[in-house]
């Protein structure tokens, strides 16, 4: 059986520019790339990127899962909607962490589940139906 990693990122307060479908497109040139959007799967590899600096840079939410049974979301918000220090009370340990940048407020929500996924099912909206609760 191969290996499966799933990568999703939205853009939701702002589109891409083209420059930076650009900077997607030479990271991943099998990836699904939109002005909102990038999507890719891999059985053979994985991205060769940072998630962390694409969702500092570009994205405003990340969903990764893996048939191995790791599962990572992690959404960006502005500075203002949410005190970084009442967002820290809420990190532990590696499942759920939080930083910011200069603008933004990033959590990020990390499971792993050692004995993997039997029932797959297919992660597509998925990210979809998380991202309504950075409102």
């Amino acid at each position: 059986m191969s290996e499966y990693q799933y990568y999703e990122f939205v853009a939701i307060d702002r589109s891409l520019t083209e420059a930076e479908q650009d900077e997607l497109r030479a990271v991943s040139t099998r990836g699904q790339i939109s002005s909102t959007s990038f999507v890719n799967e891999y059985q053979w590899g994985e991205l060769k990127a940072d998630p962390r600096a694409w969702m500092e840079r570009y994205f405003d939410a990340h969903l990764y899962l893996t048939n191995w049974g790791t599962y990572r979301i992690a959404l960006r918000l502005p500075l203002a909607a949410l005190d970084p220090a009442t967002a820290a009370r809420y990190c532990c340990g590696n499942q759920i962490q939080c930083w910011t940048t200069r603008t933004h407020l990033i959590f990020d929500l990390y499971s792993n589940d050692e004995e993997g996924t039997e029932d797959w099912v297919d992660p597509q909206g998925r990210l979809a139906a998380i991202t309504p609760i950075r409102a």
